[in-house]
């Protein structure tokens, strides 16, 4: 009984934790990792990547993307500190992307950390000396393939692994399905995400954050530089709606400025917030950086990511 009540302690301590990240919704302690992005672009415009243009961490945005993607190869890796003031989660991580022919590769990995914690018993005294840091992993492999010159689709394998503590943790897999289309200047994206097993610390099983997610965006050219925008709208299969927009302004393909808007309502995984980015590109080099604020939950997190590409 008192190991039994230790469990519901940990599990309960390490579900507020994670609340921090997503404030508003029941059900989003079940791996976070998977619902925010390590891509600063993204991040930069408002989370709206599914139409997205594919690079380094196309796995997290849409991986039928690759290809259809300007780029051979991209490769990042990249650092994100979420709510430093407020939970202090941090993710690292690294993608890469190649495209040969109307084939698609790419591959992501993604950890996160948790601001640590003492284990408690169910008479509410530690049970342990030194504290805990809760963490999780995650593992994916991407394919796509271009139907035709304009529509592609592909498909994510995942492993997620979660410890909320050294007695519960937890090992699922997952998968990801979308389409994407691009013709004249017109993009548009759909997926399905985080289908798979769900994930039992002890004897609560929990579902993964299941989401259909929709968008569109449009490229405009000026000649020596260019305008992006993009759309999305995400259905939570628990219950829920998110949307994001953002624009790009790029000059000479060499120096890029974002920024959007995401809106996550009560019942959405990642609350609302306003953002804005920078990136710079030079002989295939790429640094990208993007900084969010206008949030109560998220203000002042930032992600930072350098790459190469060709």
């Amino acid at each position: 009984m008192i190991m039994k009540d230790t469990y519901r302690n940990i599990i309960a301590m390490t579900a507020a934790l994670l609340l921090s990240v997503s404030s508003y919704v029941s059900y989003a302690q079940t791996l976070p990792s998977l619902m925010l992005d390590q891509d600063p672009a993204a991040v930069a415009m408002g989370m709206a990547g599914v139409a997205s243009d594919p690079g380094a961490y196309a796995l997290q945005n849409n991986v039928a993307a690759v290809s259809m993607a300007q780029s051979a190869f991209d490769a990042q890796v990249g650092i994100a500190m979420w709510q430093p003031d407020y939970a202090d989660l941090k993710t690292v991580g690294a993608g890469a992307m190649y495209r040969l022919g109307k084939l698609g590769f790419a591959l992501d990995l993604k950890m996160l950390k948790m601001p640590a914690y003492s284990g408690v018993s169910g008479s509410g005294s530690e049970i342990r000396d030194s504290e805990f840091t809760p963490s999780e992993m995650n593992l994916a492999a991407g394919f796509s393939y271009a139907f035709m010159d304009f529509l592609s689709a592909g498909v994510t394998l995942r492993y997620a692994d979660s410890k909320l503590a050294p007695e519960a943790s937890a090992s699922v897999f997952g998968a990801d399905v979308a389409v994407y289309f691009k013709k004249d200047g017109i993009r548009a994206g759909l997926s399905l995400n985080n289908i798979g097993t769900k994930v039992k610390y002890s004897e609560t099983a929990y579902a993964q954050p299941m989401m259909a997610k929709v968008g569109a965006g449009y490229d405009l050219d000026l000649g020596t530089s260019s305008l992006a925008f993009n759309a999305e709208a995400d259905v939570l299969f628990a219950g829920g709606v998110m949307a994001g927009a953002g624009c790009e302004y790029a000059f000479k393909d060499m120096a890029f400025a974002r920024v959007g808007y995401h809106y996550g309502n009560s019942a959405g995984a990642v609350p609302s917030y306003a953002s804005a980015g920078l990136g710079v590109k030079l002989f295939g080099a790429q640094l990208n950086f993007a900084y969010i604020f206008g949030s109560e939950v998220l203000s002042n997190s930032m992600l930072v990511s350098l790459g190469y590409s060709f």
